[in-house]
């Protein structure tokens, strides 16, 4: 029983540990949602592209840089949310499936046209 017990305290405490509170200027799952959109969209060009690895290595800090700009959002704003959804990981799930959704849409609708 005292295993047990201690067992569900264990297990309690991590919970509480977890689901801490949202940081003060997190992205919303809206905003994080279209920019892993954008990321991964720009991601997949580049590895499409014939640019050899070396000049990708160079050329993407740069363009990472424009899509934050474009968002809005400083890179250490990102990161701190990217973190902190990733502690949160059903809120994860609910992001990556809409990146995951909206990007099989934009990819029938291309393949329609």
């Amino acid at each position: 029983m005292k295993k047990i017990f201690l067992a569900f305290l264990m297990i309690l405490t991590f919970e509480c540990a977890v689901k801490e509170k949202p940081p003060e200027g997190l992205m919303t799952q809206e905003e994080m949602i279209a920019f892993l959109i954008d990321l991964q969209i720009v991601e997949a060009k580049i590895t499409t592209s014939r640019f050899p690895r070396d000049s990708i290595k160079f050329f993407f800090p740069n363009i990472e840089k424009e899509l934050f700009k474009k968002h809005g959002i400083p890179d250490s704003i990102y990161f701190m949310s990217y973190q902190y959804y990733l502690k949160n990981i059903d809120q994860m799930e609910i992001i990556y499936t809409a990146v995951v959704d909206s990007l099989s849409l934009r990819e029938r609708m291309l393949n329609t046209n």
